[in-house]
């Protein structure tokens, strides 16, 4: 093999998947007096790579492994009729484990400049478990229970507890939740749902002194309501507010207290993140729709987003639309981060897409602008132009297409574009693909940063069975700061209904 002397001579995968046994379980314990439909979905991807670090010229290697395993049990104990009560379950387990991590980087020393607080060599995550029930009291009641996600105008957030959803007969619906927010350093927990600005895990075994800026996680207590439309096809609106509050300590000043050695810290119930959303879209069949939205952040006392949007349609395949967004960063309540001046960011664009039944071709165009600090009461703003243009090409067995982008302003630019082809042989039983790409990009505050950067993936994938997917891919990227990077991505995809 052309790798056995290269940069992955000493990597090695240990993948494991527990779907046969799973597969199992369930069919051993279904039987006709309780009925029900189940189905398991697992995933396992390996990935190697290795890359020159941009400080010098050592060879950072990793190894990746990531499983996950889901399971359904749907119409349990019942015979579903159309709108009538129906009752299930969903579980899925992740598994993010990384086999170059050495043991000094997650093993806490006092001396170690090695050690990454936080860093856990191969994590367990459950992303979600529920009981779910709809359509209950004449298909009026809806409810979840256990670790759940909400997708809602105020982003996408996950947490412990239960909900309740009422749909009223008069076009609207009444929504309350309560529970923990998921956090890092708890249990089966990730910190990706948190607010920004903060550092939050599991401190056992720490000196009281080391590394005062890694919080000890602690339960958050969250609630919130939702009033959003339903029954009417061309509006849908909603207004969510949810409140998140901190427990447990928090460092209030990094630097120690000359008496005891230590850092002053409070430990008292406070606001997290407390917000109000709304979010509006309409539409008319063949004639275009509109869409907007808007955040108030109570904590800060400011509107943290608000976006609108135009589509019009002036022939069955075209499309021309406008969107205006305006972002401000917030920040959980315990970060430092809320004591700096944070400055806006608006984003406008015009786009227009064609969508063939063999072709799509799209093309958009706009500006950002940035509020820098500075006099608070006049403001200075950068602005950057944004162009981007895309095509693709189906044909029965496969498809090519290509992206450029272009963005330019008073900081520095990023161009390029990329190439990409698939193609199925054997009625979608063999796949091969291929991308390349050509990326070029300058910082005027930090010149010896720019650089060009090429790269390149081969791959290919075979589906011996409906329900099972393997892929194998490649990929070299090489540019003038990192020198040459390799990774190389196995993945297998399995599902099983019942």
């Amino acid at each position: 093999m052309a790798l056995a002397n290269g940069p992955f001579s000493h990597l090695r995968f240990r993948v494991v998947t527990a779907v046969p046994v799973t597969v199992a379980v369930l069919a051993g314990s279904a039987h006709d007096a309780f009925a029900f439909e189940a189905e398991v979905d697992a995933t396992t991807a390996a990935q190697a790579y290795a890359l020159s670090s941009p400080w010098g010229s050592m060879m950072i290697k990793r190894r990746r492994a990531i499983q996950t395993l889901a399971l359904g049990l749907y119409h349990i104990g019942t015979n579903p009729e159309p709108g009538g009560p129906d009752l299930s379950v969903r579980v899925r387990m992740r598994l993010d484990a990384d086999y170059g991590i050495d043991w000094e980087e997650t093993a806490y020393s006092e001396t170690s400049g090695r050690f990454v607080p936080g860093l856990a060599k191969d994590p367990v995550e459950l992303m979600y478990g529920y009981v779910e029930g709809r359509n209950f009291a004449r298909g009026l009641l809806a409810f979840r229970a256990g670790r759940q996600y909400l997708i809602d105008s105020l982003g996408f957030w996950s947490f412990d507890g239960g909900l309740v959803r009422l749909t009223t007969p008069v076009f609207f619906r009444v929504e309350g939740y309560g529970g923990l927010e998921q956090r890092g350093g708890l249990p089966l927990s990730t910190p990706r749902f948190e607010q920004n600005g903060i550092w939050r895990g599991d401190r056992e075994g720490f000196a009281p002194v080391a590394y005062p800026q890694f919080l000890n996680a602690s339960i958050a207590p969250a609630y919130g309501f939702a009033l959003e439309s339903a029954g009417v096809s061309f509006i849908h609106s909603r207004l969510d507010y949810r409140k998140v509050e901190n427990r447990g300590d928090a460092v209030v000043a990094f630097y120690p207290d000359p008496a005891t050695g230590g850092y002053a810290t409070i430990n008292e119930t406070r606001v997290s993140s407390e917000r109000l959303g709304y979010a509006i879209d309409a539409s008319a069949q063949d004639i275009g729709g509109a869409k907007g939205g808007l955040v108030y952040d109570f904590l800060n006392g400011f509107f943290s987003s608000f976006y609108a949007g135009l589509d019009c349609y002036p022939t069955r395949h075209l499309t021309v639309g406008a969107d205006y967004d305006y972002f401000r960063p917030t920040f959980d309540g315990d970060s430092i981060f809320n004591v700096f001046a944070s400055g806006p960011m608006r984003t406008i664009t015009a786009r227009t897409a064609w969508d063939a039944d063999d072709f799509d071709v799209a093309l958009s165009g706009g500006t950002r602008l940035f509020y820098t600090e500075g006099d608070p009461t006049n403001p200075s703003a950068l602005s950057d132009w944004l162009a981007n243009a895309s095509g693709r090409y189906r044909w029965s067995s496969g498809a090519a297409g290509v992206r450029a982008l272009l963005e330019r302003g008073d900081r520095g630019r990023r161009e390029g574009a990329d190439i990409t082809g698939e193609k199925h042989f054997m009625g979608g039983r063999w796949l091969a693909l291929a991308r390349t790409s050509l990326y070029d990009f300058r910082d005027d505050l930090r010149p010896d940063r720019g650089a060009t950067s090429f790269g390149y993936v081969i791959g290919g994938g075979f589906r011996p069975y409906d329900s099972t997917r393997l892929l194998l891919e490649w990929e070299h990227d090489m540019n003038r700061i990192v020198g040459q990077r390799y990774r190389i991505l196995a993945l297998l995809n399995l599902t099983v209904t019942r």
